[in-house]
């Protein structure tokens, strides 16, 4: 919208945009709210555990590819990839939040324009061979054994829902509560095999961010392209955003990468478990 009230104001005075001027007035303007929103993002996320080298970082913002509608934000302190974030747009030109986290991206930078991206939990590198394709998860940095009939599926599937209650460009950028824990492994014990998911309890009164803050060992599972992965992870802490928006931390069994994901869409991709013994 402001792109096209600067072209108008142009054209109103006489002034005929080339082509070339044209294109960089659409195209500059919401690049530069982009740059804006992610820098406010970055600052916040600076003063927090764990995210210490974003203070002084530098980003690079790349799109994520067709039909997405979305950016792969590096996050990087010299020649290291210290962070990420995945922003998405939304109809109505805002931007939102979509999950963000540390640790060890330098798989994912050296393979950000192979990258598939439909979600945290559907994200793969593809590299081309002679006669087939393979795919690499990013964050596990593991070879998936899914194929080219899975990425095709999926990319027919929603994007990123948009109802979610994630951080936007339109409201306040203040992590308003925060906790971190160690590492511990997913593996250490597994009560998805024998305890009952907390979701529905998730749902009436159970408050995740209290059992997180008592100490409780939860853990994270989903199942992912048409249930072919099973992944489990620790969680290691929350972020809370304007009073409001809730992000998990979650971490796989190599514990060097934290991931923070949206708390309704974790809801909807899989399940929460509480160790009943350790």
């Amino acid at each position: 919208m402001i792109a096209l009230k600067l072209v108008s104001t142009l054209l109103i005075f006489g002034m005929q945009p080339s082509y070339h001027a044209l294109i960089s007035a659409l195209q500059t303007v919401p690049q530069n709210e982009l740059n804006s929103t992610v820098k406010q993002w970055q600052q916040e996320l600076a003063e927090q555990k764990g995210f210490e080298a974003w203070k002084n970082a530098t980003v690079s913002i790349g799109a994520l590819g067709p039909g997405t509608h979305g950016w792969l934000v590096l996050v990087k302190n010299g020649q290291d990839v210290v962070g990420y974030m995945i922003v998405h747009s939304t109809e109505d030109g805002s931007y939102v939040l979509g999950e963000y986290g540390v640790g060890d991206l330098q798989l994912l930078a050296e393979n950000s324009d192979s990258l598939l991206y439909f979600g945290p939990f559907h994200a793969v590198i593809a590299v081309e061979h002679s006669d087939e394709s393979s795919y690499i998860e990013p964050f596990m940095q593991e070879q998936f054994p899914i194929m080219k009939s899975h990425i095709i599926g999926q990319a027919s599937q929603p994007h990123v829902k948009a109802e979610y209650d994630c951080v936007t460009s339109t409201s306040p950028a203040l992590l308003t509560a925060a906790l971190t824990r160690d590492y511990f492994s997913p593996y250490k014990v597994m009560p998805w095999l024998t305890g009952e998911a907390l979701n529905k309890r998730l749902i009436d009164d159970y408050s995740i961010e209290t059992s997180i803050e008592l100490g409780s060992e939860l853990r994270y599972t989903t199942e992912s392209w048409n249930e072919t992965v099973f992944s489990a992870y620790s969680i290691t802490g929350y972020h809370e955003w304007n009073e409001r928006q809730l992000y998990i931390a979650l971490q796989d069994d190599n514990g060097e990468l934290v991931r923070y994901i949206a708390y309704d869409l974790l809801m909807d991709e899989g399940y929460f478990y509480e160790p009943t013994l350790y």
